[in-house]
């Protein structure tokens, strides 16, 4: 089979996404557990994003692909109302364990269980770059 005629559905992508992510998720955490801080145009980039959606009435602000929750929790320190949202069942729980105090739930970004402007905001750091172009 040529791989022009290979069609990836968006079942079998997101499946496969999962299945990756729940297996790497309490190593993938470890990894990227202080990553922030030897990033100083991503911090700034964070900083500039919490100060544009905290207007008194903005809403909550959702982490798409949050992961092990640490683009929320660094937005929280910022002042942010945020929650993630992350495919993997296991990040969720990784994310919930190490940020106890903050929302986490299993989603796909590509279904969102939202209300048309329910949040004031929304990230997805680094979470859209395997997303297949066919999609």
């Amino acid at each position: 089979m040529e791989l022009s005629s290979l069609v990836v559905t968006e079942s079998t992508y997101l499946h496969a996404t999962q299945l990756a992510y729940d297996t790497v998720a309490a190593d993938y955490a470890e990894l990227l557990r202080d990553e922030l801080d030897t990033k100083p145009l991503d911090r700034a980039m964070l900083a500039a994003f919490a100060e544009l959606v905290q207007a008194p009435d903005a809403g909550q602000v959702a982490d798409l692909g949050c992961g092990p929750g640490r683009i929320t929790a660094h937005l929280q320190s910022l002042g942010v109302n945020a929650f993630g949202i992350d495919l993997s069942p296991q990040m969720v729980a990784v994310a919930r364990r190490s940020h106890p105090d903050l929302r986490f739930e299993q989603g796909s970004m590509t279904a969102l269980d939202l209300a048309d402007g329910a949040v004031g905001g929304a990230v997805a750091w680094y979470s859209t770059v395997h997303t297949p172009p066919e999609l």
